[in-house]
């Protein structure tokens, strides 16, 4: 069961640059990250994944189904849909999860989505739907 709730309220363009940063600290702590995206998200996200930084990536791949893994020990795989091809503790939501799929993260991490109403009314949906839940989801604001 999920036992933390984050919403990141960030301007749309720093979408990417906030799954990345999330997904090399995942790496470099040997955890197990799920990057939910849209599909026509996938292929921008794999690249800058690859390119974010000059000195190094983040080794990842994407996956759709549950047992289509290249790499067996792949520990960041980016998604379009609701399977947990790894055995991750963290979902990022880019793209929303149904809830009962996210719940069986340890940690969730989703985006408020300021794209169009209709997507802002469904991040608060998730918002309110968490709530109540009693996870208590925490707002994190940046620039």
């Amino acid at each position: 069961m999920t036992a933390r709730v984050t919403f990141y309220d960030i301007p749309h363009e720093r979408r990417f640059a906030l799954a990345a940063k999330l997904a090399a600290s995942a790496w470099e702590k040997k955890k197990h990250l799920i990057l939910r995206c849209h599909p026509d998200e996938a292929a921008a996200l794999d690249q800058h994944l690859w390119t974010f930084r000059e000195e190094s990536f983040v080794p990842h791949e994407i996956c759709d189904d549950a047992t289509g893994l290249l790499d067996p020990e792949a520990r960041v795989v980016i998604t379009t849909r609701d399977v947990r091809p790894i055995p991750a503790e963290v979902l990022f939501q880019l793209a929303p999860a149904e809830i009962e799929f996210a719940r069986a993260f340890d940690s969730v991490i989703d985006i408020v989505d300021h794209t169009d109403p209709e997507r802002l009314l469904r991040s608060r949906e998730r918002f309110k739907t968490w709530s109540d839940l009693d996870l208590r989801p925490e707002v994190k604001k940046t620039v």
